[in-house]
């Protein structure tokens, strides 16, 4: 009879002997764009960093074209695409709602809600860096979302049934990604 070549054991061994990445511990640092930080009160970025309670790693999809040879149709495996069409990030609100202030006028200078005068493309995006963390706080991996804007600030459910923090969903729309891979892993 055939036997596993992958036990229980080895899997025990492996996750023993490295820092396995955990859910809970990340980072998420927030690059505003130049002509908000006048906008907002001082420390905002350090602000919503911290209170960011959710974010999402973005992902990569090969698209399957068909490619006829004779009678015959084959999936061919194509280009590569980058998945960042919606990237969702939660955050817990602090009293005097800053980080959704933040949000909302970057929003604004994409375009502003009242003159709907659209923005400059250079002057409305930023980068956004996604830290995946050990328990010892180094860093293991290392996304950047480049040219990122925020495009929906979900809506904010209050309720008297719900008792717990408030939270807020942020969608953000970013050009293209990248994994960095210096300056990461434990030290």
């Amino acid at each position: 009879m055939a036997k596993a070549a992958n036990k229980l054991v080895n899997f025990l061994s492996e996750i023993r002997n490295q820092h396995t990445p955990r859910t809970e511990r990340f980072e998420v640092m927030f690059n505003i764009p130049a002509g908000l930080r006048s906008q907002i009160s001082y420390g905002a970025e350090q602000t919503i960093s911290i209170r960011c309670e959710e974010a999402q790693i973005p992902g990569m999809a090969a698209t399957n074209l068909p490619v006829k040879i004779g009678a015959w149709t084959e999936y061919r495996t194509q280009n590569v695409e980058f998945l960042t069409t919606d990237m969702s990030f939660s955050f817990i609100v602090d009293e005097d709602w800053h980080g959704r202030e933040l949000f909302e006028k970057w929003i604004a200078m994409s375009a502003d809600t009242t003159s709907k005068e659209v923005g400059f493309y250079t002057d409305v995006v930023a980068d956004i860096e996604i830290s995946s963390l050990s328990t010892n706080d180094d860093v293991l991996a290392k996304w950047r979302l480049i040219d990122a804007v925020p495009k929906l600030i979900n809506l904010t459910p209050m309720s008297w049934s719900n008792i717990g923090f408030v939270r807020m969903s942020v969608s953000v729309s970013a050009k293209k990604w990248e994994r960095i891979y210096n300056g990461v892993g434990v030290k």
